[in-house]
């Protein structure tokens, strides 16, 4: 894309953003063998007058700007708390929601404190927001220095590294990284449980990263097979199509204020 022409998305952007033409997906993360509701992602989407709902493919190019980036990444913390702030006031159960944060942001002045300020204004626990940081260099420096991601740990707030297993975020840089939450990238899954050298990749992640008590979700699952044989590890945490695509509205997820959407035997591949 142009120069010219990414200056005129990021300002068409920012004016969406002020409108209101933004709004939030939800896709729920699920325990792999009880098909409980444990967490779920918030998604952003553009309501464009125009062309109708577009997806980030769209436009993430936009929050290479730094103006982009900041005013994205707060007016989905505000929408996820006022929103979770609304369903704890009618007394419905919440749970950790997920917020994709660009790098840059992360490590902006006085990130901590504009996190923590959103969510008691809307009445929420700053813990249950989860900052989830996109696989990037920048990304692998940050959560490799313990000073950047203190002040929001402290609050209770959980870290994670998303698309975990591609480009920069390497096991050399694992056992630095200050995180609670590792989320595989799907491309891992792609070929599991057929072929048994992407299974014994994916096995032998899970089991290290299971030593080393962190979270686990395996994005990417669309197939019950993978389901399946996911469920040999009984606490790792799923994210797929298989158990449900991303809904307009936190009550539309599948599993909220309902039974857990499946149940799975343990299947070995």
């Amino acid at each position: 894309m142009k120069t010219i022409e990414k200056d005129q998305l990021c300002q068409r952007v920012r004016r969406g953003l002020r409108a209101g033409e933004f709004a939030l997906a939800f896709q729920g993360v699920y325990n792999v063998k009880t098909g409980a509701l444990s967490s779920a992602e918030a998604l952003i989407r553009w309501l464009h007058p125009e062309y109708g709902t577009l997806l980030p493919d769209a436009f993430i190019c936009t929050i290479e700007d730094p103006a982009v980036a900041r005013d994205m990444t707060y007016f989905v913390i505000k929408s996820v708390s006022r929103q979770l702030g609304q369903w704890q006031h009618e007394g419905r159960p919440v749970f950790p929601i997920a917020v994709n944060v660009p790098p840059s942001v992360a490590m902006s002045e006085h990130f901590t404190q504009h996190v923590e300020r959103i969510a008691r204004s809307n009445g929420i626990t700053p813990g249950l927001l989860q900052i989830e940081l996109s696989e990037a260099e920048d990304a692998t420096r940050v959560l490799a220095s313990k000073g950047l991601m203190a002040g929001l740990r402290e609050l209770g707030v959980q870290i994670a590294i998303d698309d975990f297993g591609t480009g920069y975020s390497s096991l050399a840089m694992l056992s630095a990284m200050n995180i609670d939450i590792v989320k595989l990238a799907k491309e891992l899954l792609v070929e599991v449980p057929v072929c048994p050298r992407a299974c014994a990749v994916v096995s032998a992640t899970l089991n290290l990263l299971q030593t080393l008590r962190l979270t686990v979700v395996v994005e990417g699952v669309e197939t019950e097979s993978q389901a399946k044989w996911l469920a040999q590890w009984p606490h790792v945490l799923t994210q797929g199509f298989y158990f449900g695509r991303p809904t307009f509205g936190l009550a539309n997820l599948p599993g909220c204020k309902r039974a857990p959407v499946r149940h799975l035997e343990l299947v070995s591949a």
